[in-house]
């Protein structure tokens, strides 16, 4: 993974948090703004010839059911740090004209951009029968938030300028983390997504974060579960390069098709529909995976047939504490962990170096041996500690965290273990084909495996480094952004 993934995806993780974050903010008014068509229409199905980076999201190829609850909105929004000591951290959102906005936090005038009172949401066809608005009411909106919703046509292209994210509009737009990083999110059904702005605050660590706000959730309970949605993320920086993926890392809500010009190629492109994804993850093995498909229970809220909402991730199925999901599921890597105790280990970063250990009753602990870009840091010793199932699922732990040497070679066992394929040599510098990880017989992720099997290239982010050995749909455009497109797959 470059270095450009690395610190984005980290980025990410803070915004898709539904605590309080920083991400791109909207503009004062959070009444809805109609896509704009541009002056001059141009050939048909075709961006406006004025405009410069377009955006096209395109809803019509997804055979969606008709319906008044039938409803789309589209959600761009993200941030950078806007210094390179990493202090300072601004906040930004895009309209419907591709326009850049602020967030406006409560504190400016008692609302900011919160105009939509707690435990309420729109419904201006009163689509949404009282039982289900009640239940969506109770739990989807706690907090008074901000309709930063972009309406979508289902029949037709929607455009939007992306050209607005530039120096002139964002200071401190740069590159790597000062890039701005963003999710564009779509989302079907008449609930809207809530993003909640709030008060700018200074972190531990001496960072700022200017109006951030609460993003919408995906686990059970938290605020904006009961929307169906789904989202690309990515980075665009001051030289217009786009760097971005889709991703399964955390939850599947729809299929998501992502291309990017110039020098782009279709990701995330499924061979089965929607129907048949949640189908499938609903019967994987109940001994292990039971919980993560996420049924509807507010039916009249969206597109008709809806089952299921999403279905999580086993990331955060064992995110939701020790007494969630079954025990086969909460000690699925006990066994496998443990047989590695004795052999010994050999990993290979080509950054890092070459590191030996010997896992010894339960502890796994690695000494530096020889290699390694110069100036990249070989600590003598990584120690990890005891592995467990749990540090597994969720990419997490000492295997995912501390300096660059440590990461590296935790990232690499992570990945083994995933895909099943743990060896006494892992070498990031000669991969194995990615035809022999998921072998029958042995422990591996169930849910990863199958979003490779589903994709048309065979490109996949199921847990968070599925980057190790290119497996994964990540991608960068060839020069300054022309063209980024989104197409809602087949949902049924």
């Amino acid at each position: 993974m470059t270095e450009t993934n690395t610190q984005r995806r980290a980025f990410l993780t803070v915004v898709a948090s539904s605590v309080a974050v920083a991400a791109c903010g909207g503009g004062g008014s959070s009444t809805p703004a109609t896509p704009s068509p541009g002056p001059a229409p141009g050939p048909v199905n075709q961006p406006p010839s004025n405009m410069k980076a377009p955006l096209t999201i395109d809803l019509s190829q997804a055979n969606l059911p008709a319906g008044a609850a039938t409803v789309a909105y589209a959600y761009i929004i993200g941030g950078l740090y806007t210094d390179a000591t990493l202090k300072n951290f601004k906040n930004y959102r895009l309209d419907a004209s591709g326009n850049v906005q602020a967030i406006v936090p409560p504190s400016v005038n008692g609302t900011g951009d919160n105009t939509i009172p707690a435990n309420s949401f729109p419904d201006q066809g009163n689509v949404v029968n009282s039982s289900d608005t009640a239940t969506i009411n109770a739990s989807n909106y706690p907090t008074g938030w901000a309709d930063y919703a972009i309406p979508l046509s289902l029949t037709a292209p929607n455009y939007i300028e992306l050209a607005n994210i530039n120096t002139t509009n964002i200071p401190g737009l740069g590159k790597g983390n000062n890039a701005l990083s963003m999710r564009i999110y779509i989302s079907l059904g008449v609930p809207k997504l809530p993003f909640t702005a709030q008060a700018p605050y200074t972190s531990t660590g001496g960072i700022t974060y200017a109006n951030p706000y609460a993003g919408p959730g995906f686990d059970t309970g938290a605020p904006g579960a009961l929307c169906l949605f789904d989202w690309f993320e990515c980075s665009i920086d001051s030289s217009g390069v786009l760097n971005g993926n889709s991703t399964y890392v955390d939850q599947f809500g729809m299929p998501l098709i992502v291309n990017a010009q110039p020098g782009g190629s279709p990701q995330g492109e499924l061979n089965v529909t929607r129907t048949q994804v949640l189908s499938n993850i609903a019967t994987f093995n109940q001994n292990v995976y039971a919980g993560l498909a996420q049924p509807v229970t507010a039916p009249s809220a969206y597109p008709s047939g809806t089952a299921y909402l999403r279905a999580i991730s086993p990331d955060h199925l064992s995110g939701l504490g020790t007494s969630s999901g079954t025990s086969a599921f909460q000690q699925y890597f006990d066994t496998t962990i443990a047989s590695w105790n004795g052999q010994q280990i050999t990993v290979t970063d080509t950054s890092s170096g070459t590191y030996i250990g010997t896992p010894s009753a339960g502890v796994w602990t690695f000494n530096y041996h020889s290699g390694g870009v110069a100036g990249a840091g070989t600590p003598a010793t990584l120690n990890y500690g005891t592995i467990t199932t749990a540090n597994l699922w969720q990419c997490s732990g000492t295997l995912a965290s501390g300096g660059s040497a440590q990461l590296n070679i935790g990232k690499q066992i992570l990945a083994a273990f995933n895909r099943g394929v743990m060896s006494t040599t892992l070498d990031d510098g000669t991969c194995p084909a990615s035809t022999s990880f998921y072998p029958t017989g042995t422990a591996s992720n169930l849910w990863s495996q199958s979003f490779h099997t589903w994709s048309k290239n065979g490109q996949a982010y199921g847990f968070a480094y599925d980057d190790v050995c290119g497996a994964n749909p990540s991608f960068n455009t060839s020069g300054s952004l022309t063209a980024l497109s989104i197409t809602l797959g087949k949902m049924g």
